[in-house]
């Protein structure tokens, strides 16, 4: 580069100099704000699933899921964890050991597989059916009301309105399960 704007060569040399350094700075300004649209767009960036079995849009967000996306999570533990029998009760309660945050996996995977155990020892089957689900965002709590119905060799047990309460988190776009656990209701039996 040579500029011959002025009749010294030193005064040349300094504008061309002055030039240089301006070129850097711009540069070095327009990587600091390319670098700042970087972050911003990776903290704002969502993945939108559509699997073939829900009918509407579900997406995660960093730490953030869409109510859809929960209600969808909180079918599938409960279907888990409520609706077995001794033939496959073992293996659900496997499948739902996965989601489970690892701080708690010991304690529940315990409890789950002393289940499993009473439900091979005395043939007990059991259903749920869903009748709502309310998402507390700010407690990250999923609340799921619905009706269990028990059977003990093929006789009803029974048939009772349930409440549960699921703790979650979502970590890095990943549903983890924090605690699965009844929450008592007033007037609980509708008759056996």
């Amino acid at each position: 580069m040579n500029l011959d704007i002025f009749l010294q060569k030193s005064s040349n040399i300094f504008a061309e100099n002055r030039l240089l350094k301006f070129v850097v700075v711009a540069l070095g300004i327009a990587v600091v704000i390319n670098t700042a649209g970087l972050f911003m767009a990776l903290n704002s960036q969502r993945v939108i699933l559509v699997p073939p079995v829900v009918n509407s849009k579900i997406s995660v967000s960093g730490d953030k899921a869409s109510d859809e996306y929960l209600k969808e999570f909180a079918r599938y533990i409960l279907n888990l964890a409520l609706t077995y029998n001794p033939v496959n009760a073992r293996s659900q309660f496997s499948e739902l050991l996965a989601v489970y945050d690892p701080a708690e996996f010991q304690t529940s995977r315990k409890e789950l597989y002393e289940l499993a155990d009473k439900i091979e020892n005395t043939k007990a089957s059991s259903a749920f059916y869903i009748q709502s689900i309310i998402n507390d965002t700010e407690k990250r709590r999923l609340e799921v009301t619905g009706t269990k119905k028990t059977y003990m060799v093929d006789q009803k047990a029974e048939d009772t309105l349930k409440v549960y309460l699921i703790e979650y988190r979502i970590e890095n776009g990943k549903f983890i399960l924090v605690r699965l656990y009844e929450k008592p209701v007033q007037g609980e039996s509708k008759g056996a």
